[in-house]
């Protein structure tokens, strides 16, 4: 026969059990509709596979908030554009350049250090989200909106000083550089859904 003792811990066990059970469920379901959010955010963006690659592993980060969607695509987005300034820096200085590659390379350097600058600007503004106050919202937004496409414009600026011509070094450079333009495009369309979603408040 059992004690009272064993039928006790018997039942303790089980709602244990129950427990952990109920809350991996939970966890595992509220995650599913996280990368939902994400999947359905990035259908609103021109690289749609890149979008929900690069953000997804954020998903329980982001937890379908279009303000942390918009900052971690910022963020990821800076991470790429350091990382391609610090390669594009490391062609220049590589040797065995043509004159033509040498001036378009230097360029390139200038151009994603400005992208890169653009980027922290709007990663820092949009920490003084307001969203109390309408008026400041929508200049906040209009900054980073500013500052977003600016960078694109030089991620693609870049690029125009190697000219038409097919070279080693213009493929390796436009390799990082199309990437950080692609997320950067994506970024500015999540930052704009983030900027509607203020229009829906009352």
């Amino acid at each position: 026969m059992k004690t009272l003792s064993q039928i006790k811990i018997f039942f303790l066990s089980i709602a244990i059990l129950f427990f952990i059970t109920s809350s991996s469920t939970s966890s595992t379901y509220s995650n599913q509709t996280n990368l939902d959010y994400i999947k359905i955010s990035c259908n609103l963006t021109l690289y749609k596979d890149l979008c929900y690659i690069s953000l997804s592993p954020y998903a329980s980060t982001i937890d379908s908030n279009p303000r942390k969607l918009a900052v971690t695509a910022l963020n990821i987005t800076l991470y790429a554009a350091k990382s391609a300034a610090k390669f594009v820096k490391n062609v220049s200085h590589g040797g065995g350049l043509t004159h033509l590659e040498a001036a378009a390379v230097a360029d390139c350097v200038e151009e994603i250090g400005d992208s890169v600058s653009e980027l922290q600007d709007s990663i820092r503004e949009l920490g003084s989200i307001n969203y109390k106050d309408s008026a400041k919202f929508e200049m906040v937004l209009s900054d980073v909106e500013t500052w977003v496409s600016a960078a694109l414009t030089d991620d693609d600026t870049c690029m125009d000083g190697f000219g038409r011509a097919k070279t080693v070094v213009k493929d390796l450079v436009r390799r990082h550089v199309v990437k950080v333009a692609r997320m950067t495009s994506n970024a500015l369309a999540l930052i704009n859904m983030y900027a509607s979603t203020q229009e829906k408040l009352p």
